[in-house]
């Protein structure tokens, strides 16, 4: 069953804040990202069909900004693009 547009705005927020905050400060960011991405793909299955694309545009733009993914990409050694 898809989730109404205000819960999937409002959980695709709380994964943004928990992307760089966390639950505890302990949480490696490879985790941190690993669980972003699992839930976030769950919250794409889940929403309705006209929120799809704005909950992918979100997404680039989280990964883009993220100082999580940054510093994930910078331990790999892979280039951050723009």
């Amino acid at each position: 069953m898809p989730l109404s547009i205000r819960r999937a705005k409002a959980r695709a927020a709380a994964l943004l804040d928990a992307l760089e905050i966390g639950e505890t400060w302990d949480v490696h960011d490879a985790e941190r990202a690993f669980n972003f991405e699992h839930h976030w793909v769950l919250l794409i299955a889940r929403a309705p069909r006209g929120l799809r694309a704005y909950l992918l545009r979100m997404e680039r733009e989280a990964r883009d900004a993220s100082p999580t993914f940054a510093r994930l990409n910078c331990s790999m050694g892979l280039p951050r693009f723009r």
